[in-house]
Protein backbone atom coordinates (compact mmCIF):
# COMPACT_ATOMS: atom_id res chain seq x y z
CA UNK A 1 0.00 0.00 0.00
CA UNK A 2 2.84 2.38 0.79
CA UNK A 3 4.57 1.76 -2.55
CA UNK A 4 1.26 2.19 -4.38
CA UNK A 5 0.65 5.49 -2.60
CA UNK A 6 4.13 6.70 -3.48
CA UNK A 7 3.58 5.83 -7.14
CA UNK A 8 0.30 7.73 -7.10
CA UNK A 9 2.12 10.76 -5.73
CA UNK A 10 4.65 10.60 -8.55
CA UNK A 11 7.67 9.50 -6.54
CA UNK A 12 10.50 8.77 -8.96
CA UNK A 13 8.66 10.29 -11.94
CA UNK A 14 11.19 13.06 -12.50
CA UNK A 15 14.12 10.64 -12.45
CA UNK A 16 12.26 8.33 -14.86
CA UNK A 17 11.80 11.21 -17.31
CA UNK A 18 15.48 12.10 -16.98
CA UNK A 19 16.57 8.52 -17.63
CA UNK A 20 14.25 8.13 -20.62
CA UNK A 21 15.48 11.25 -22.38
CA UNK A 22 19.10 10.66 -21.48
CA UNK A 23 18.67 7.49 -23.52
CA UNK A 24 17.23 9.47 -26.43
CA UNK A 25 20.06 12.00 -26.19
CA UNK A 26 22.65 9.21 -26.13
CA UNK A 27 21.21 7.83 -29.36
CA UNK A 28 21.25 11.31 -30.89
CA UNK A 29 24.85 11.86 -29.82
CA UNK A 30 25.85 8.51 -31.31
CA UNK A 31 23.98 8.56 -34.63
CA UNK A 32 22.90 12.14 -35.18
CA UNK A 33 19.28 10.97 -35.34
CA UNK A 34 16.39 10.06 -33.04
CA UNK A 35 14.53 6.77 -33.43
CA UNK A 36 10.81 7.51 -33.71
CA UNK A 37 9.63 4.51 -31.69
CA UNK A 38 12.07 5.20 -28.85
CA UNK A 39 11.13 8.88 -28.83
CA UNK A 40 7.41 8.14 -28.62
CA UNK A 41 7.95 5.68 -25.76
CA UNK A 42 9.89 8.37 -23.87
CA UNK A 43 7.15 10.91 -24.58
CA UNK A 44 4.59 8.66 -22.86
CA UNK A 45 5.83 10.04 -19.54
CA UNK A 46 5.08 13.67 -20.40
CA UNK A 47 1.26 13.92 -19.96
CA UNK A 48 1.65 13.15 -16.23
CA UNK A 49 3.05 16.65 -15.68
CA UNK A 50 -0.43 18.02 -16.31
CA UNK A 51 -1.93 15.70 -13.68
CA UNK A 52 0.51 17.10 -11.13
CA UNK A 53 -0.39 20.67 -12.08
CA UNK A 54 -4.12 20.12 -11.64
CA UNK A 55 -7.34 20.58 -13.57
CA UNK A 56 -6.35 23.77 -15.38
CA UNK A 57 -4.35 21.72 -17.86
CA UNK A 58 -6.74 18.77 -18.18
CA UNK A 59 -7.29 19.64 -21.85
CA UNK A 60 -3.54 19.31 -22.51
CA UNK A 61 -3.34 15.94 -20.77
CA UNK A 62 -6.24 14.60 -22.86
CA UNK A 63 -4.92 15.99 -26.13
CA UNK A 64 -1.37 14.72 -25.63
CA UNK A 65 -2.51 11.30 -24.42
CA UNK A 66 -4.69 10.82 -27.51
CA UNK A 67 -1.87 11.86 -29.83
CA UNK A 68 0.62 9.58 -28.08
CA UNK A 69 -1.73 6.61 -28.52
CA UNK A 70 -1.93 7.42 -32.23
CA UNK A 71 1.85 7.68 -32.46
CA UNK A 72 2.38 4.42 -30.58
CA UNK A 73 0.16 2.65 -33.12
CA UNK A 74 2.06 4.14 -36.06
CA UNK A 75 5.66 4.65 -34.92
CA UNK A 76 7.30 1.23 -35.03
CA UNK A 77 8.99 0.42 -38.29
CA UNK A 78 9.00 4.06 -39.39
CA UNK A 79 12.72 4.56 -38.72
CA UNK A 80 13.96 7.86 -37.37
CA UNK A 81 11.94 10.97 -36.65
CA UNK A 82 13.47 12.56 -39.76
CA UNK A 83 12.59 9.59 -41.97
CA UNK A 84 9.00 9.47 -40.72
CA UNK A 85 8.41 13.20 -41.21
CA UNK A 86 10.04 13.13 -44.64
CA UNK A 87 7.75 10.24 -45.61
CA UNK A 88 4.78 12.38 -44.58
CA UNK A 89 6.06 15.23 -46.75
CA UNK A 90 6.49 12.93 -49.74
CA UNK A 91 2.94 11.62 -49.25
CA UNK A 92 1.52 15.13 -48.81
CA UNK A 93 0.22 14.46 -45.30
CA UNK A 94 2.66 16.49 -43.18
CA UNK A 95 -0.08 18.91 -42.14
CA UNK A 96 -2.77 16.28 -41.59
CA UNK A 97 -4.46 16.79 -38.24
CA UNK A 98 -7.23 14.21 -38.45
CA UNK A 99 -5.69 10.93 -37.33
CA UNK A 100 -8.79 8.99 -38.40
CA UNK A 101 -8.71 10.06 -42.04
CA UNK A 102 -4.90 10.12 -42.15
CA UNK A 103 -3.90 7.29 -39.78
CA UNK A 104 -0.31 7.08 -41.05
CA UNK A 105 0.40 10.78 -40.52
CA UNK A 106 2.76 11.40 -37.61
CA UNK A 107 4.17 14.88 -38.28
CA UNK A 108 1.42 17.03 -36.78
CA UNK A 109 0.66 14.88 -33.69
CA UNK A 110 4.38 14.43 -33.05
CA UNK A 111 4.90 18.18 -33.18
CA UNK A 112 2.09 18.76 -30.68
CA UNK A 113 3.46 16.17 -28.25
CA UNK A 114 6.96 17.61 -28.66
CA UNK A 115 5.46 20.95 -27.60
CA UNK A 116 4.33 19.18 -24.43
CA UNK A 117 7.93 18.12 -23.85
CA UNK A 118 9.02 21.72 -24.40
CA UNK A 119 6.50 22.83 -21.77
CA UNK A 120 8.18 20.53 -19.23
CA UNK A 121 11.64 21.69 -20.30
CA UNK A 122 10.70 25.36 -19.89
CA UNK A 123 8.84 24.79 -16.62
CA UNK A 124 11.77 23.03 -14.97
CA UNK A 125 14.30 25.41 -16.48
CA UNK A 126 12.47 28.39 -15.03
CA UNK A 127 12.04 26.75 -11.64
CA UNK A 128 15.79 26.07 -11.58
CA UNK A 129 16.72 29.71 -12.13
CA UNK A 130 19.09 30.96 -9.47
CA UNK A 131 17.17 32.82 -6.79
CA UNK A 132 13.77 31.99 -8.28
CA UNK A 133 11.22 31.78 -5.48
CA UNK A 134 8.22 32.72 -7.62
CA UNK A 135 4.89 30.97 -7.22
CA UNK A 136 4.53 27.96 -9.50
CA UNK A 137 2.00 29.81 -11.66
CA UNK A 138 4.71 32.25 -12.79
CA UNK A 139 6.92 29.47 -14.13
CA UNK A 140 3.90 27.64 -15.55
CA UNK A 141 2.73 30.76 -17.40
CA UNK A 142 6.17 31.22 -18.95
CA UNK A 143 6.30 27.58 -19.98
CA UNK A 144 2.77 27.70 -21.40
CA UNK A 145 3.51 30.86 -23.39
CA UNK A 146 6.67 29.35 -24.84
CA UNK A 147 5.26 25.99 -25.88
CA UNK A 148 1.58 25.17 -26.36
CA UNK A 149 -0.28 28.49 -26.11
CA UNK A 150 0.20 29.62 -29.71
CA UNK A 151 -2.01 27.01 -31.37
CA UNK A 152 -4.89 27.04 -28.88
CA UNK A 153 -8.27 28.70 -29.40
CA UNK A 154 -8.77 32.08 -27.76
CA UNK A 155 -11.33 30.71 -25.29
CA UNK A 156 -8.91 28.01 -24.10
CA UNK A 157 -6.14 30.57 -23.66
CA UNK A 158 -8.42 32.73 -21.53
CA UNK A 159 -9.49 29.75 -19.43
CA UNK A 160 -5.87 28.77 -18.78
CA UNK A 161 -4.93 32.35 -17.90
CA UNK A 162 -7.68 32.40 -15.27
CA UNK A 163 -6.95 28.87 -14.09
CA UNK A 164 -3.28 29.57 -13.41
CA UNK A 165 -4.34 31.16 -10.13
CA UNK A 166 -5.63 27.75 -9.03
CA UNK A 167 -2.28 26.03 -9.44
CA UNK A 168 -0.74 24.49 -6.32
CA UNK A 169 2.13 26.19 -4.55
CA UNK A 170 5.65 25.32 -5.59
CA UNK A 171 6.11 23.12 -2.51
CA UNK A 172 2.77 21.36 -3.06
CA UNK A 173 3.70 20.63 -6.66
CA UNK A 174 7.04 19.18 -5.63
CA UNK A 175 5.29 17.03 -3.04
CA UNK A 176 2.96 15.71 -5.75
CA UNK A 177 5.93 14.51 -7.79
CA UNK A 178 7.52 13.00 -4.69
CA UNK A 179 10.28 15.59 -4.37
CA UNK A 180 11.51 18.49 -2.27
CA UNK A 181 13.47 21.56 -3.36
CA UNK A 182 16.66 19.67 -2.54
CA UNK A 183 15.85 16.30 -4.13
CA UNK A 184 14.25 17.76 -7.26
CA UNK A 185 17.19 19.84 -8.43
CA UNK A 186 19.39 16.97 -9.58
CA UNK A 187 16.84 15.11 -11.74
CA UNK A 188 15.32 18.40 -12.97
CA UNK A 189 18.73 19.53 -14.21
CA UNK A 190 19.15 16.15 -15.91
CA UNK A 191 15.77 16.49 -17.64
CA UNK A 192 16.63 19.96 -18.97
CA UNK A 193 20.11 18.89 -20.08
CA UNK A 194 18.80 15.81 -21.90
CA UNK A 195 15.70 17.32 -23.50
CA UNK A 196 17.17 20.60 -24.78
CA UNK A 197 19.31 19.06 -27.57
CA UNK A 198 16.53 16.59 -28.41
CA UNK A 199 14.04 19.44 -28.80
CA UNK A 200 16.51 21.41 -30.93
CA UNK A 201 16.98 18.36 -33.16
CA UNK A 202 13.29 17.56 -33.63
CA UNK A 203 12.23 21.16 -34.23
CA UNK A 204 15.18 21.50 -36.60
CA UNK A 205 13.77 18.69 -38.75
CA UNK A 206 10.50 20.55 -39.22
CA UNK A 207 12.43 23.72 -40.11
CA UNK A 208 14.71 21.87 -42.56
CA UNK A 209 11.69 20.40 -44.35
CA UNK A 210 9.82 23.70 -44.41
CA UNK A 211 6.94 22.52 -42.20
CA UNK A 212 5.33 25.33 -40.22
CA UNK A 213 3.05 23.97 -37.48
Amino acid sequence: LVSRARAAMGEGWLAEVAEAFEGIKAGLDGTGEVDLGDYVRALERIPSIFDFLGSVFVFAKKDLSEKIEHLKANADGRGTVREAIRADVEAGRELAGNTKTSPEAVSRPLHRVTNGLKFLNLLLGDMLREGNDDHLRVSAKRAFSGSIEYYLAWAVKKAVAAGLYLLPSRDAFLTKIGETEETARGPAERVVAATTPVLDHVYGIYADLGIDL
